[in-house]
């Protein structure tokens, strides 16, 4: 190792023990303000001081192995501290209802955080460097926004994003319209046929999309599949191959897709229109509105916050779409079947880029963010939460 690696490698393992120094400071002063203001309560304060020492234990054992791995049980130690140290504070071991809630929220907030947020900001990390099958992870390259730079002048990159928006908008505009239609079916017939309706519903969406891929591969093959069954039938001269025609290939991912996720649709749109009172379309009824005009006034605004929230989410999902496409054709033929989290894949598992792939995968969370924060902005006066 050079000199400069050197120094880049110790300032790290310094700047992380500044990190976790600080961390304990401040816990240590929280415990100390806490056992000043318990007076008569020395044996708790001391249960604290044992309880959130042995988690610093823990971590600093940890830190032995692997520093990066003592964050989280100084994390846990510092929150234990904050927690028991407002209790002791009081002078009571009840705690309140926020309190509780609080205690119940805290190793959830943690899971997210340590494997949402952490691999976030991992990526992140990653994504301004340049990380390959050869780099030294102990003095890797930092480029800055070099591999963002390359993401966006990448030959395919133009491509892919066209692919990816156009997937999405003509899937998730289908599957709402054969959702609303499933779900609306449900209702209005008897107990054992709407179960049985819903079921049915369900099943195509339990099913995995690497299972749903290769279930769709077989039903596209010009040799046994739906193009056999156009030939024999007299529609077509010749079978069509649907997964070597770039046109083709991509309306076949979108029926794939379709075929899979408007039961998810259908799903989040029953629980909204199961809350519709009946009473309403009785009413409408003998005033003589008729289904359609029913529908329109009655059933679309009162369902209007479900099917925003149902897009956002089916919009979210079909940006990231990796697994039912790359299953199904793999990219192809060429790059037409191409999106971002595709690309994301190939530079990590098949190129071992790690840097540029972070960056692919950094661009398509950035694009689903926006896409939250500008979609959730927009209809929150169309969303109401009880107090």
């Amino acid at each position: 190792m050079s000199p400069t690696e050197t120094i880049a490698a110790l300032s790290r393992i310094l700047l992380f023990y500044a990190v976790v120094v600080g961390l304990l400071f401040l816990e240590l002063t929280l415990l100390s303000r806490a056992a000043a203001a318990t007076r008569g309560q020395k044996s708790k304060a001391r249960a604290v001081v044992i309880l959130t020492g042995v988690v610093l234990v823990i971590a600093a054992l940890v830190f032995v192995f692997d520093p990066r791995l003592a964050v989280a049980p100084a994390i846990i130690a510092i929150l234990l501290s904050i927690l028991l140290a407002a209790i002791l504070r009081r002078g009571s071991w009840s705690l309140s209802e926020p309190e509780l809630a609080l205690l119940f929220i805290i190793p959830a907030a943690f899971g997210i955080f340590l494997f949402y947020y952490y691999q976030i900001g991992q990526t992140i990390i990653f994504s301004l460097h340049h990380l390959d099958h050869q780099t030294d992870w102990s003095s890797e390259t930092f480029v800055g926004l070099g591999n963002y730079l390359d993401v966006f002048t990448g030959k395919s990159f133009l491509g892919a994003l066209f692919f990816t928006v156009y997937f999405t908008v003509v899937a998730v505009f289908l599957e709402f319209w054969i959702g609303l239609g499933m779900a609306i079916s449900s209702f209005g017939v008897s107990p054992w046929l709407r179960g049985f309706i819903r079921s049915i519903i369900v099943i195509p969406w339990a099913i995995p999309p690497i299972i749903s891929a290769n279930i769709w591969k077989w039903l596209f093959n010009a040799d046994v599949g739906l193009g056999y069954i156009l030939k024999q039938v007299g529609i077509v001269k010749e079978a069509p191959v649907f997964l070597a025609d770039p046109t083709l290939a991509t309306y076949s991912v979108i029926l794939a897709d379709v075929w899979k996720m408007s039961s998810m649709m259908a799903i989040l749109l029953i629980g909204g229109l199961a809350v519709i009172p009946r009473e309403i379309y009785d009413a409408a009824q003998v005033d003589g509105a008729r289904a359609f005009y029913r529908f329109r006034r009655i059933t679309l605004p009162m369902l209007a916050p479900t099917i925003l929230v149902a897009l956002l989410f089916r919009c979210m999902d079909a940006l990231r779409t990796f697994d039912l496409i790359y299953g199904l054709t793999k990219g192809g033929p060429g790059t037409s079947t191409e999106t971002l989290s595709s690309f994301t894949y190939k530079f990590y598992f098949t190129s071992a880029q790690f840097g540029l792939g972070s960056a692919y995968g950094m661009v398509v969370f950035v694009m689903i963010l926006c896409l939250s924060v500008v979609y959730l902005s927009r209809i929150r006066r169309n969303l109401r939460f009880r107090q």
